[in-house]
């Protein structure tokens, strides 16, 4: 099932960010609300210390600022969910958590919850091509140890998305710069990106500011 569920994540972050996402109910269960989350949360700690994954709120392809939620515990014992400002779940439930039989209600206006995989190298304005590398490396690496055999026909993770950054270069080993390419993002807009392995000798990526956070998934997808 660990194996099953995690694979399901990655092939599905290959077209980022068109990820899965909650029904629009009102009361769900814990593992529905939050899907793939007990298979990331059951890898060993060492083997996912560069990624994690975030869920957003979103209403009719827009994020949904005004998302609320209450976690119901098996106990009955209701926590209310908290959100960041781009409208991301602030804590995400527990292992144990995840294995309960809690549920998930929404209070107010009906939305969905989209899962985005980032990486854990945190967001600047000069950020270092070898940490996206490695955190592309690592998430690959756990894909391959849990598919076995099957990892040569899974899909690899190359790129790494900085929305909100405007505009973005790459400096090179050599001092010049190369401008990043920019992709039309569903939900977002336009978002530079880097595959580091298309960028030989890129030492740096430099951001017209720094992204709300750093996004890894496949080659961008033309609409």
């Amino acid at each position: 099932m660990r194996r099953r569920h995690l694979l399901a994540l990655i092939a599905a972050a290959v077209s980022w960010p068109g990820l899965a996402l909650a029904a629009d109910v009102k009361t769900v269960p814990i593992d529905k609300a939050f899907p793939y989350l007990a298979a990331y949360l059951a890898l060993p700690a060492a083997e996912r210390s560069r990624f994690y994954l975030a869920y957003r709120a979103v209403r009719d392809k827009h994020p949904a600022l005004d998302a609320r939620a209450t976690l119901i515990a098996a106990s009955g014992v209701r926590t209310p969910l908290l959100f960041d400002r781009i409208g991301a779940v602030a804590r995400l439930p527990s292992l144990a958590e995840m294995k309960s039989a809690a549920n998930v209600e929404l209070d107010g206006a009906a939305f969905q919850l989209g899962i985005e995989l980032r990486c854990t190298t945190a967001p600047s304005t000069r950020i270092d091509v070898a940490e996206i590398a490695a955190s592309l490396a690592q998430v690959n690496s756990a894909v391959a140890k849990l598919a076995g055999a099957l990892s040569l026909i899974v899909p690899k993770l190359t790129t790494a998305f900085f929305p909100d950054a405007v505009g973005a270069q790459a400096l090179m080993n050599d001092g010049h710069v190369v401008a990043l390419p920019v992709y039309a993002a569903p939900m977002i807009g336009q978002v530079p990106y880097i595959e580091p392995g298309a960028f030989a000798g890129a030492k740096m990526v430099m951001l017209a500011r720094a992204p709300s956070r750093i996004v890894l998934g496949g080659h961008p997808k033309k609409a």
